[in-house]
């Protein structure tokens, strides 16, 4: 019979609980969720003993970075969908103001420090945020190639090969880089974010053309691409929040 692509149990140890994903993969990885949870995906064949030493070795980086989640969701609350709310833009916070509509699908439409959303039920908060989203996919197409571009045209940047750029709604992750087929993914969520958080989000990917691991090279390259990266990291939240 063959074994299962996908297996999910729970692991503890050091004072820590983890869902664990196994899977055909070949390392393991440790990723605080949205909700402060933790998730631990590893290959099928790794050993419960490694993968609990794993874990406990990491309690000092959960505990430092859960600390900092926690601070910046209390910074920047998350969005409120109904009317009267606020939701974050590019660093600062526009007022939301929803109206009803007479068609069925829910807009939206910047207008000054405000967004303006028409639905067919004003207090469906998930067709307001559907709505919000979409125009800020739509206003990320428009921003982000321009950012790329300025990116690529810092000095250290100019000798690397220009990659395709695609954007896309993610949970997970804020960008990808594909560094066979140079491909970069950037979130559209990050329209949440100043500027120049976002083009730390696009040095680093870039970054990730010349070094694929997040080792010593990969940091001194992107100190060279984006000298206050540290800084900016500090400013872009882990949390990806709805």
């Amino acid at each position: 019979m063959a074994k299962p692509r996908v297996t999910e149990t729970r692991i503890e140890a050091g004072g820590l609980s983890a869902r664990l994903l196994r899977s055909r993969r070949r390392s393991v990885s440790l990723q605080i969720q949205t909700d402060l949870s933790l998730l631990m995906r590893a290959p099928l064949g790794a050993s419960e003993s490694f993968l609990r030493v794993f874990l406990e070795h990491r309690l000092a980086w959960v505990q430092k970075h859960r600390a900092r989640m926690e601070r910046l969701r209390a910074a920047d609350p998350v969005p409120t969908w109904t009317d009267g709310g606020s939701i974050p833009y590019l660093g600062g916070r526009l007022a939301l103001q929803v109206s009803p509509s007479l068609g069925q699908r829910s807009t939206a439409r910047r207008s000054g420090g405000r967004v303006q959303v028409f639905a067919a039920d004003p207090g469906d908060a998930e067709a307001v945020r559907q709505s919000v989203e979409r125009l800020l996919a739509r206003e990320a197409a428009e921003l982000f190639p321009r950012l790329l571009a300025e990116c690529l045209e810092s000095p250290h940047a100019r000798k690397l090969p220009r990659p395709e750029l695609r954007l896309r709604a993610m949970k997970a992750r804020w960008g990808s880089c594909d560094t066979v087929k140079k491909i970069v993914t950037l979130n559209t969520r990050l329209m949440r974010h100043g500027p120049d958080v976002i083009e730390y989000v696009i040095f680093h990917e870039l970054a990730h053309l010349r070094h694929r691991a997040h080792d010593a090279r990969f940091k001194a390259f992107l100190a060279e691409l984006c000298p206050e990266w540290r800084e900016r990291q500090d400013r872009l939240s882990d949390l990806i929040l709805d």
